[in-house]
């Protein structure tokens, strides 16, 4: 179901001028793709909460296209390679456990990424913020695989203010050392606070852009993930505090650091407003996961109502804030599947080209423009195969499965505790009204009425229409697994493997024969050559052909499976592994077994 807040003709006008311009292969439309880290679905106020308000994202959501049913990856680092891939990352060895700064491992140079196939369309490729896909060597880095420029972190994380990341080992060893670039240039003399030296990259860049050129501006912040464990929270110094409402004195920091982000991108709109090309743009605004809520690296993000958070794979760490906006669209509430793979091909296609490599993204352009169905049926939700767990999710049209051993995995609902205000909230509507952003669309003639905001914020509501709730919250074991029908229970509440043991089979084969065509990854190798006092306390690539060979003559720490293998690819087919015939879960694990 789409829902629609504006009459057709009031931007029709729009449409046909963006088709005709696709068609008659003019310019291509200027691109700004806006990833946050580690924010959760409860952490946007245009799903509906007062606690933390946003109003310069909401202002593009509520006159853009909001994806309700859009997923990504639980983790950092598989999300950011099914983004530039188009690809499911245990196709390629980078599913699971995050990268290590300290770690021999990035996507496969085989591999072509979304800025590449931009830059071949004639577009200036420019990336401000967080990589995560690959530093050890230079071949890995930004510069190398399609962006002509790139201003942040090639790791993980980062302190907001000294810029350094602590690797920790599991051994118990530590790295340290600064990980901010401008390029190839590391940022020794950089005191601002990160979110306001990646925007005040991301306005320059715009500011400086030749606009007869197509820009692809890839603004990926390090915020509102968490710092280093020692100072995990970092709001703003010195300015006034925005959320005193907010009763949780940890859910109050993580609110200042969200209401900066929030700001910081309505200097970007504004930024593009000002350079008259706002209105041939294509924004999009996602997270890379859900919030972790609690555990490592929490930092006090709620993904309620859904259930999970980060590194799990129930809704709460792969349901996450999306949407797209363009001058043309006409607003509404989108409830097509959609998955992160889709963005190179949709996004490709929005430029006039298309994707001819065998990716599994599909292309959703046609569907967004037009309020068309979905194109996609199916996808494969996660899989980790590391020594502690072995599970997969996966969802075919309403239905989801979750099969494997998520023991410790953080199974439960977090975050209600955190939502409780001590006194009322800031006024929504004037909030969304004086912002940047707001200020910036007027100048192309979109304003936002109330009712037409509380009907979007209506929409984006998560309804649970199944009003059955298990007694204990179904987790597979070794016998069976959880079956939900996620659009009537998206709180994952009600278990169905039993009473629809027809769909738990038919999903279950259909998972396996996704499954067997991943790429192993090898034992973790953490390497101490990484180690940034070799580099006067800088993370830079340590690895080439010499130091390769010296490593593997040394020999390195291998601690557990996830290193990438180009020659592990396991392409067995179901019909040929020595298991039992039937589709039932136990024989579903033992092909696990025989594969991993």
């Amino acid at each position: 179901m789409i829902f629609d807040f504006y009459d057709t003709s009031r931007r029709l006008w729009c449409v046909l001028l963006l088709l005709a311009a696709t068609s008659a292969q003019s310019q291509p439309p200027h691109v700004v793709f806006i990833m946050v880290d580690d924010m959760g679905w409860n952490d946007v106020s245009f799903h509906g909460s007062n606690q933390i308000l946003t109003p310069n994202i909401d202002n593009l959501a509520y006159q853009g296209v909001i994806l309700q049913q859009y997923y990504s990856e639980p983790i950092c680092t598989p999300a950011r390679t099914a983004l530039l891939t188009g690809k499911y990352p245990m196709r390629l060895g980078m599913h699971g456990a995050p990268l290590f700064n300290s770690e021999n491992r990035g996507i496969p140079l085989t591999e072509r990424l979304l800025p590449s196939y931009l830059k071949e369309m004639g577009y200036a490729t420019h990336l401000v913020g967080k990589w995560h896909v690959g530093m050890s060597r230079e071949e890995y880095l930004p510069t190398n695989r399609g962006y002509d420029s790139h201003y942040g972190l090639r790791g993980g994380a980062i302190d907001y203010y000294t810029y350094n990341k602590i690797d920790e080992w599991p051994n118990g060893r530590q790295m340290f050392g600064v990980d901010l670039f401008d390029n190839d240039i590391p940022q020794d003399s950089e005191t601002r606070y990160i979110v306001d030296a990646l925007t005040d990259r991301a306005l320059r860049v715009i500011n400086r852009h030749n606009i007869s050129q197509p820009l692809f501006l890839h603004i990926a912040h390090n915020a509102p993930h968490a710092g280093n464990p020692g100072a995990s929270l970092q709001p703003p110094l010195y300015s006034s505090v925005k959320n005193a409402h907010i009763a949780n004195p940890d859910r109050r920091l993580y609110a200042e650091v969200v209401t900066h982000l929030d700001s910081s991108i309505g200097l970007v709109i504004k930024a593009l407003a000002d350079r008259k090309i706002l209105d041939d743009t294509i924004i999009v605004f996602a997270s890379d996961n859900g919030a972790p809520t609690n555990g490592m690296y929490n930092n006090w993000g709620i993904n309620l109502p859904f259930r999970g958070k980060k590194y799990t794979p129930w809704e709460g760490g792969v349901r996450v804030p999306a949407f797209i906006w363009h001058s043309s669209f006409r607003p509404r509430v989108w409830t097509g599947l959609m998955h992160i793979t889709d963005w190179m091909p949709t996004l490709v296609a929005a430029a006039g080209g298309a994707v001819s490599k065998d990716i599994d993204g599909v292309n959703q352009w046609d569907s967004i423009i037009q309020d068309g169905e979905s194109n996609r049926r199916e996808l494969l939700i996660t899989v980790e195969d590391s020594e502690n767990n072995v599970y997969a999710a996966y969802r075919a049209g309403d239905y989801k499965i979750v099969v494997g051993n998520v023991t410790g995995v953080s199974n439960g609902y977090y975050g209600a505790p955190f939502m409780v205000n001590k006194r009322q909230p800031p006024e929504y509507f004037p909030t969304l009204r004086t912002c940047d952003a707001a200020r910036a669309l007027e100048t192309l003639g979109m304003y936002l009425e109330a009712d037409e905001v509380q009907a979007m914020r209506r929409a984006t509501a998560v309804v649970q229409l199944d009003r059955v709730r298990d007694p204990q919250p179904c987790e597979p074991t070794p016998t069976q697994g959880c079956l939900f029908n996620i659009v009537r229970d998206p709180t994952e509440s009600h278990n169905l493997w039993t009473q629809a043991s027809n769909i738990a089979a038919l999903l279950t084969s259909r998972l396996r024969a996704i499954w067997a065509t991943q790429m192993r990854r090898g034992p973790l190798v953490l390497q101490p050559q990484a180690d940034p006092a070799n580099f006067n306390y800088f993370w830079m690539p340590w690895v080439n052909q010499a130091t390769n060979l010296t490593a593997r003559l040394r020999g390195e720490i291998n601690i557990t499976k996830t290193e990438s293998n180009p020659d592990s690819r396991n392409t067995t087919v179901a019909i040929m592994v020595n298991c039992n015939g039937t589709v039932g879960i136990r024989n579903f694990l033992c092909i696990l077994r025989t594969i991993l």
